[in-house]
């Protein structure tokens, strides 16, 4: 039995692309993959010339192959690239995350520094949920984890004197997170997810999605068409997620449309131009002010980061009387 060739040349089909059923052998996958995401780059503008390019790598599926890809990518370009890799402190799973993390950076030949929640924080998150069950508020781990990661991503990739943070979010994040706001009532939130920052600050660097426009499935051929090994284990915590039932109902979905996932960046896109635009009555989310408690960036008075810190030292003083 012949197997199915490649829609542009005679080699055997290693992938059948679902929204427009084009096969692609592994070299003119890896070429449509690359391609996808300069082209990503190109539309939001994400990189400059002489940027220095933080990526943040956890390990993980999506963040080996970003720094891959970003290194394969900036090499015509003047800019350089650092790997930095956030450590929460979650027992029997980051420590497997940093190894790849490890390797990914030395395989692209790249500098990789490591910033821990403990160093920071003064708590593991593993420690800090220990103390925040005690007086019964703890929401899920994901709530806590995420505020103190992006808050902690910040100020490493101004350590390291990055002007732009690259993250692995790619198509099926986007599409779940701007669903999950529209369902939670929060759409001034799905505006702050614009590809493209709209307020400056001093104190914040700006963070970039390069795979916007790739999704999971092809992160995952890459990564093994290509040999780049990844932490496969899942987060522990991932199981609170409220994500995981948005990803269910988008998984049924693109069983019967495909190219759903980009029908929602699409829409997604179209309001950030109407806000950017100022039609339709839509205000543009104002610009952060500094937090009280450490002067960082924030739509409120004082950011999260600093409000759970607030908790966690009051139970800790709770304990001690």
């Amino acid at each position: 039995m012949k197997l199915p060739t490649c829609t542009t040349c005679d080699r055997p089909a290693a992938w059948l692309r679902p929204w427009d059923r084009v096969r692609l052998c592994k070299m003119h996958f890896n070429e449509a993959f690359l391609k996808r995401v300069q082209k990503t780059i190109n539309r939001y503008r994400l990189f400059e010339r002489n940027d220095r390019i933080a990526v943040g790598v956890s390990g993980g599926k999506d963040s080996v192959v970003l720094l891959d890809t970003i290194v394969r990518l900036q090499k015509k370009h003047h800019t350089e690239v650092i790997a930095i890799t956030i450590d929460e402190g979650i027992s029997g799973y980051r420590e497997d995350g940093l190894k790849y993390a490890k390797m990914a950076a030395e395989r692209a030949g790249v500098e990789h520094r490591v910033f821990s929640f403990k160093d920071r924080f003064g708590s593991t998150l593993d420690d800090a949920l220990i103390i925040l069950e005690q007086n019964g508020q703890r929401l899920g781990a994901c709530a806590y984890c995420g505020v103190f990661r992006r808050k902690l991503l910040n100020e490493a990739a101004r350590i390291v004197e990055a002007d732009k943070v690259a993250t692995g979010h790619n198509a099926d994040d986007e599409a779940q997170t701007i669903l999950m706001n529209l369902l939670r009532g929060d759409i001034l939130k799905t505006f702050r997810s614009d590809p493209v920052p709209r307020f400056k600050d001093p104190l914040f660097v700006p963070r970039v999605k390069p795979f916007r426009w790739t999704t999971e499935q092809e992160i995952v051929l890459y990564a093994h068409f290509n040999n780049l090994p990844y932490q496969e284990m899942p987060c522990p915590n991932s199981v609170e997620a409220h994500r995981g039932i948005i990803r269910e109902i988008m998984t049924q979905y693109m069983e019967h449309s495909p190219d759903a996932l980009f029908s929602i960046l699409s829409s997604a896109d179209k309001l950030f131009e109407l806000v950017q635009n100022g039609k339709n009555g839509l205000v543009v989310p104002e610009n952060p002010t500094p937090c009280k408690g450490c002067g960082e960036p924030s739509a409120t008075g004082m950011c999260k980061a600093c409000a759970i810190q607030s908790k966690i030292a009051k139970q800790k003083r709770l304990k001690i009387s």
